[in-house]
């Protein structure tokens, strides 16, 4: 049973109330108006309510000593999360385009109102300077435009065709400006993004530790000089994180230098021409890649922000001093501190996680990421910076929260000047961002953390820590589990299954929220495991059910509770992982929503099927949950006996 710290006086202000009035026949018997009107009564009163709130503090002792408890073992509320979202950048037609360098800070506007929200690039950017106008697929026989489909999200394509062999290849046309602009069309490095469809990014398991996955085929990425070309030539690839487009990721292609327009195709207009021709190997059968959006001037941007050169205080010689951080959370990895001051040697100091194995001399700080404090040693362990000396924090960013979380289009706002560009938007919605972690949360997660000591070891060690990456609500971890070897045991092999927050139906995991549990769950495992981390498989159940109620009753009202209770109970936020579900149980569910009287009939769709019959039980795979969706119920009076 569950080790639950007592209430060391249970008594409230209504029973020390009682028992101070019951006391006074003995010790005042001339006191005998007992009314609220009495000042006695009301001083009574007063001296209960103080008695109570007196208890109530050392009602509190033990949750206080439990807490210094945490402080004791160097525990602290985790510090928010920043989000993440990938930044599509558009250049003016035909203007100067300048780089977009890296920290240009863009804004969101959240959705509920409320101070903007910025995000800052983590890498620097040289634009295309020419629209993608054209996208075309060539299957080795014919060519299909798919401009329309990679325009707008949701409409998957394929960009080497149904059966891609040698010789397939997508082709990308890019407009020439009217008139001819004197600024080269393509910069030395391009930046691409590869987005596939949301349902099959989230069916893609992350794997933990592996910088980039093998792609399956050579593709050759290549340019068409001018019309009259012999041949097309070759682009060096930087950068392939899709891995010839089966997974979602960047792509870093060198530009070409000199090209001119020409005509591919059935498209008249000439275009700048450029290619991705698959050059040698194979797809596995079946598995053709698809594509949702294929984006240039993708780059990935966090919500945070920088600051610099700022001055936190002078020292005062002092041992154990603290200087607070104007702005706060803090990101820990972008901190940088460094000591100044007239006759001072100026020098950055180390920042270590704790000070007890700091010797006197040693330039070492401790930081409070959530509270934003820098805190120096004793001269005993870390030492003291000199009296006068100028603390200033060279360059911190900070920043994150679960508001940073913004749907698609919203981060749309530059704040920092970008010469040459049109515009810039989010095609997908930011993901990964977390609050601070409250102290009950904390209190709930402390034997978990205690037990995995940061170190993923046992299977419920991954599933603490994956909750503990921002952007995801549950996880669990199954042992001896491989996404490409579903039902085989695999020694040495870890599944991590989570669900992002949030209320969608189904709440499906992205690429993005994946592979950031990836890096943040990478630094805790075994170097002899191999982790994978892939969303929930979901299965969508839909009840159609007849139902008598009490013929008082607003019928719709009961349609509507019953229908929540039903998405109550299928809730994927609290369905336990892999649990089978038996539709005999939706009769209890039903039978306790008020007004109704019976369940005259009762059917189930699992996936859009019918299930029968209803003593069979829906299998949930291991990971897998359940979620309620369109639910019909028809609601009748209840016959008279």
């Amino acid at each position: 049973m569950p080790l639950e710290a007592p209430d060391l006086d249970t008594r409230r202000f209504e029973e020390l109330f009682r028992e101070a009035r019951l006391r006074i026949p003995r010790y005042n018997p001339e006191w005998t108006d007992f009314n609220e009107s009495d000042p006695g009564i009301t001083l009574l009163q007063l001296f209960a309510w103080l008695t109570e709130t007196m208890l109530f503090q050392m009602n509190r002792v033990p949750e206080r000593s439990y807490i210094k408890f945490l402080q004791l073992m160097g525990l602290e509320l985790r510090p928010a999360q920043p989000a993440t979202a990938h930044l599509t950048f558009t250049a003016v037609p035909g203007g100067k385009v300048e780089p977009v360098r890296a920290g240009a800070r863009i804004a969101a506007q959240p959705e509920g109102g409320g101070e903007p929200l910025p995000f800052e690039t983590e890498e620097g950017l040289s634009l295309i300077a020419v629209p993608l106008t054209n996208v075309l697929v060539f299957d080795g026989s014919e060519f299909r435009e798919v401009t329309a489909l990679n325009e707008a999200p949701g409409q998957a394509w394929q960009p080497l065709g149904w059966v891609p062999q040698v010789g397939s290849a997508l082709y990308l046309g890019f407009a020439q400006t009217d008139p001819p602009s004197a600024v080269r069309p393509f910069p030395q490095e391009m930046r691409w993004r590869v987005f596939l469809p949301e349902a099959a990014g989230a069916a893609k398991a992350g794997k933990i530790g592996e910088a980039t996955a093998v792609p399956p085929v050579t593709l050759e990425w290549e340019y068409r000089p001018a019309e009259d070309a012999p041949r097309w030539l070759r682009l060096n690839v930087f950068k392939d994180d899709s891995a010839a487009f089966t997974r979602e990721g960047d792509l870093v292609i060198e530009g070409p230098a000199a090209i001119a327009p020409s005509r591919v195709g059935r498209i008249a207009e000439p275009r700048y021409w450029i290619r991705a021709r698959l050059a040698g190997g194979a797809y596995p059968a079946g598995l053709a890649p698809q594509v949702d959006l294929l984006r240039p001037n993708t780059v990935r941007s966090r919500q945070l922000t920088t600051v610099r050169d700022e001055v936190l205080g002078d020292s005062e010689g002092l041992p154990g001093q603290v200087f607070t951080t104007r702005h706060r959370p803090v990101e820990p990895a972008s901190f940088s501190l460094w000591i100044e001051g007239q006759d001072i040697e100026t020098k950055e100091w180390q920042r270590v996680d704790d000070l007890l194995a700091s010797k006197p001399d040693d330039e070492h700080f401790v930081l409070n990421a959530t509270r934003g404090e820098v805190r120096f040693g004793d001269g005993r362990n870390g030492g003291i910076p000199p009296t006068g000396a100028e603390i200033v924090a060279r360059r911190y960013r900070w920043g994150g929260g679960q508001g940073g979380n913004v749907g698609a289009g919203l981060i749309n706002t530059p704040l920092t000047p970008l010469p040459g560009v049109e515009s810039v938007t989010n095609v997908r919605p930011a993901v990964g961002g977390g609050d601070e972690q409250t102290v009950e949360d904390l209190k709930l997660r402390a034997p978990s953390v205690l037990r995995h000591r940061n170190r993923a070891v046992s299977p419920d060690d991954f599933a603490a820590l994956a909750e503990e990456a921002g952007g995801v609500a549950r996880a669990v971890a199954i042992a001896l589990a491989h996404p490409d070897h579903p039902g085989v045991e695999v020694p040495g092999a870890v599944t991590v299954v989570i669900v992002p927050e949030g209320r969608d139906l189904p709440p499906k995991a992205s690429a993005d929220l994946i592979q950031s549990v990836c890096r943040f769950l990478d630094p805790f495992r075994l170097l002899t495991s191999e982790v994978y981390v892939q969303g929930s498989a979901f299965q969508e159940i839909r009840v159609s059910a007849r139902i008598s109620a009490r013929p008082t009753a607003s019928f719709d009202a009961v349609a509507r509770d019953v229908a929540k209770a039903l998405d109550a109970f299928l809730d994927p936020q609290t369905w336990e992982f892999g649990r089978n579900l038996h539709p005999t149980s939706f009769f209890d569910v039903i039978l306790e929503v008020p007004d109704v009287r019976a369940v005259e009939s009762l059917s189930v769709e699992v996936n859009d099927r019918p299930h029968e019959p209803l003593t069979k039980k829906v299998e949930v795979p291991p990971g897998g949950l359940v979620f309620g969706k369109g639910h019909k119920i028809v609601v009748q009076p209840e016959e008279d006996p």
